[in-house]
């Protein structure tokens, strides 16, 4: 995890070894979540990392809701 004030990034990799890039999971992660109406980013200079940026203007209620369809986004994907 890394992140700077409402921008926040975790880093997708296989066996949650750094040193083993997972672009194809974190492609996957984003495709799941933008069918579910979260607007996710795909970064990195491999395309294994996952990008949040939660306006500053967001509820707690919203938050709520968006990490959760992030954890069932994380789960459906074998993440």
């Amino acid at each position: 995890m890394r992140g700077l004030g409402a921008m926040v990034a975790f880093e997708m990799a296989k066996g949650g070894k750094v040193a083993q890039p997972d672009a194809d999971l974190a492609k996957r992660v984003v495709a799941e979540a933008a069918q579910r109406g979260l607007v996710l980013l795909s970064c990195g200079t491999w395309g294994n990392v996952v990008r949040i940026m939660v306006p500053l203007t967001a509820s707690d209620a919203l938050l709520d809701e968006g990490l959760g369809i992030l954890a069932d986004c994380l789960n459906h994907c074998g993440a």
